[in-house]
Parts: structure tokens; sequence; C-alpha cells
């Protein structure tokens, strides 16, 4: 059996020795076979199975906080339009545009975090998907709508 490696030197330093031959450093503590860290899985119905690194980003931003943040950057969104709209008669067709924006962000983030975020109860993610869903349908309708008024001749 090899003995462990030097510290110092990299010399192997036989087990029965309590210093290096090469350099005299004392032997290392031995150490217990490194392990690697477990990947972390996510139940699948047909047992476990690996997460990709992409998972871990969903897994982080459609968590409750972050489904949260996006849904008051979308309100946020829809109340600078409003006002907008309601301080300044020549810009109506931006702060729909900004609002109509907020509402898209609102229901993107209830949408997607029913559908990704499992912690969640059935339930309540079935309610998330299908209000966000009437919310997106709508935000996105009126901001494909007065694109065109916005940006006339587009990119």
């Amino acid at each position: 059996m090899a003995g462990i490696k030097c510290n110092n030197c990299g010399a192997n330093i036989p087990s029965g020795a309590a210093f290096c031959p090469g350099c005299g450093a004392p032997k290392p503590q031995a150490q217990p076979a490194q392990q690697y860290a477990a990947q972390p899985t996510r139940k699948a119905s047909m047992g476990m199975q690996k997460v990709s690194p992409m998972a871990g980003l969903f897994d982080m931003g459609f968590s409750k906080t972050g489904i949260i943040l996006g849904v008051a950057i979308g309100i946020l969104l829809a109340w600078i339009g409003v006002l907008i709209a309601t301080f300044s008669a020549q810009n109506g067709d931006i702060a729909t545009f900004l609002s109509a924006t907020g509402f898209a962000l609102m229901g993107f983030a209830l949408v997607a975090g029913g559908v990704w975020n499992r912690k969640i109860d059935t339930r309540a993610r079935l309610g998330m998907v299908g209000i966000g869903g009437y919310i997106l349908t709508v935000g996105l309708a009126v901001t494909t709508s007065i694109w065109g008024n916005i940006f006339p001749t587009g990119f």
C-alpha cells in the first residue's frame, strides 16, 4: 500500500514513518478519501434525476421571493404608466405601453412561478397559471397593438 504524499515536497511518506524522508516535514494527518458533493436532485416521477445548472437558476428566479419581486416590478411599471397617462396628455401611447408591459411581466411571473415552483400548493399553482395566463395574454395583446404607434418604423 502506498504511503501518504508530503504536503511540503510531494514525496511519498511510508505508512510507519512520522516524518517525510525527503524534507523532514511532519507527516500530515491521514485524510479520509474526499467524497464528491452530491449534486442536487429533483424528484422525478421515475426516481431521481440530476438537476442542470439552468434548473438552479429557475429555482432561484421562480422561488416565492422571485415571483413576488416579478409581480411587484410589474405593478410598479403599471402604476408608472397610469401616472404618465394621468398627468401627461401627450404620452398616452407610452403610458399604455408601460402599463401593458407591467401587466405582461406580472402574468409571466405568475405563470412561470406556478409551472416551475413545486413547493407551492397545487391548487395555488393552478390559480397562478390561470390568472397569470389571462394577465399575460391581455398585457401582450395591448403591448403589441400599441407597438406600431410608439415605434412606427420598427427596429
